[in-house]
């Protein structure tokens, strides 16, 4: 018992996080988005299937009421697909938090999002026991809230 103890004390632990270098260089990245007060979501339920979409809303600074706006549109981005539950592991580099996004401001997050030739979102809810949906989006604006 105390050798498995020793062995274990040994083994280098290293902590992955994503990369900004790795982020600005990769022409696909993944949006994780996790409904909270922070992140919300909108949908447009018309009857036509065109007309369809669905707004995922980042509030990316509480005091400056800053938003970034992703949106799924059947006839902007159609693409919608299905990987494995693993997807999220052998892409974790590459896939952008709500915390990540915060370390920026609103133009730095503009910056580093909007200008990727694709970009999925991975909301929560759509992640089952085996598989994940991944949403194509396209970054439609960042705006800042108005007082009034």
């Amino acid at each position: 018992m105390k050798i498995y103890l020793f062995i274990c004390l040994f083994i280098p632990i290293t902590i992955l996080s994503q990369n900004a270098e790795k982020i600005k260089k990769a022409d696909t990245i993944y949006v994780f988005f996790k409904r909270d007060k922070n992140q919300f979501f909108e949908k447009n339920n018309r009857i036509e299937l065109g007309n369809l979409n669905y707004n995922y809303i980042f509030r990316i600074n509480e005091t400056s009421q800053s938003f970034m706006t992703f949106v799924h549109h059947y006839r902007l981005t159609p693409e919608e697909r299905r990987e494995r539950k693993s997807f999220l592991k052998k892409n974790k580099d590459i896939i952008i938090t709500y915390d990540f996004l915060t370390k920026y401001n609103l133009g730095e997050a503009t910056e580093l999002i909007g200008h990727k030739k694709k970009v999925y979102l991975i909301d929560k809810e759509d992640i089952s026991w085996f598989s994940i949906k991944l949403l194509e989006v396209k970054v439609i604006g960042t705006w800042k809230q108005s007082i009034e």
